[in-house]
């Protein structure tokens, strides 16, 4: 009776050892897959960045818009500086154009007109570099029309439905908008960050 009792708990133990080690092995996995999702998406923007420079650069030269890729639907219209970062920026700001780099957003001023510059970008690979921000701070943008120099004054977290910060105050403006919190898990928070800079005059 011991004997039986001893092999159906060996039984019972071997059983709960299978399940816990195959449930560690799901959870390995689920954890490559994450971080192997995560390095893909870093990856693709930064790769992006190169090609998008290189078109940049001949946008530049010719006076035309180059596509950076021949399947896509957005080309480079500015370039940033902020802090110690370079980014390209493409037209538009849908979420295929942000995959690989900031977007400007159609509705507001191009990059070298008179008004509000907004420029959108995802908080976890291009505009993480707006978590260190600083009022003060000096970031400039350099389009066809040549480089200007922005000086923050202003940066604030608003609901995404408070659009204001896209309107035309009557002054050269540089308006920068990403998701906010930027340690959230949540890929698209309703909170956005908005970093505003005035041109100098």
């Amino acid at each position: 009776m011991h004997s039986v009792f001893y092999q159906e708990s060996l039984t019972t133990r071997a059983r709960r050892w299978m399940w816990s080690h195959k449930i560690a092995v799901l959870c390995f996995c689920a954890s490559l897959y994450l971080f192997g999702s995560s390095g893909y998406i870093h990856a693709k923007a930064l790769l992006a960045q190169y090609l998008i420079a290189d078109a940049w650069q001949e946008s530049l030269q010719s006076g035309q818009p180059v596509a950076p890729w021949s399947w896509a639907d957005t080309y480079p219209v500015a370039a940033l500086k902020i802090a110690n970062k370079h980014l390209y920026v493409l037209s538009g700001s849908s979420g295929r154009v942000l995959a690989f780099g900031p977007g400007h957003v159609s509705s507001t001023s191009l990059p070298g007109e008179q008004g509000n510059v907004v420029i959108s970008g995802h908080r976890d690979t291009h505009f993480d570099v707006l978590e260190t921000v600083k009022k003060a701070d000096i970031i400039q943008m350099t389009s066809p029309a040549g480089t200007r120099s922005y000086t923050v004054d202003e940066i604030r977290v608003a609901h995404y439905s408070q659009v204001e910060y896209l309107n035309d105050a009557g002054q050269d403006m540089l308006t920068l908008i990403t998701c906010y919190p930027f340690d959230s898990i949540t890929p698209d928070t309703p909170l956005r960050l908005i970093v505003r800079a005035v041109k100098h005059s």
